[in-house]
């Protein structure tokens, strides 16, 4: 005689498998379906101070360009000459955004204000590199040889 002790379990694990895997009717969390019936549209992730800092970045991504010294804040040129990419150091789950970019003429000189995240933002302790993408304010020269203020440090674009 054959017993089923050690094959109920198995039958279990696979029901309750099988149920988990066809209840995707759900419109999913995002409440909204795509094109095909029960499709879940995926909605896009983002950090919680990308949510609460109103970044002036075209596009922010992890890590640095090649050539940048690992912990400092940098700003070196884009591949375009109308924009800066400035790379920061800090949590990358609530990284160091530019909030503010101002060009002063009469100086010369271009500051870029960067925010972190608030005394109250749950973040990841480690310490990575993000790179934002900024384009640079009418009447100010391209970003080569430009003098860029950030940190309270002159950085002179190359």
């Amino acid at each position: 005689m054959r017993t089923i002790r050690g094959t109920a379990p198995t039958i279990l694990l696979v029901a309750l498998l099988v149920g988990c895997a066809g209840s995707s009717g759900s419109t999913g969390s995002a409440g909204s379906t795509g094109p095909g019936e029960g499709t879940a549209t995926p909605s896009p992730t983002t950090s919680a101070t990308a949510d609460a800092v109103p970044s002036v970045a075209e596009t922010t991504f992890p890590g640095a360009p090649e050539g940048v010294t690992e912990g400092e804040t940098a700003v070196v040129a884009g591949d375009d000459p109308r924009h800066l990419q400035v790379v920061t150091y800090g949590s990358s789950t609530c990284p160091v955004l530019p909030t503010d970019v101002t060009w002063d003429a009469g100086a010369g000189a271009l500051s870029i204000t960067l925010t972190g995240p608030g005394a109250t933002d749950v973040c990841t302790m480690d310490l990575a590199p993000t790179t934002s993408v900024v384009a640079l304010p009418d009447g100010a020269p391209d970003a080569p040889g430009l003098t860029v203020v950030v940190d309270g440090r002159s950085i002179v674009v190359e």
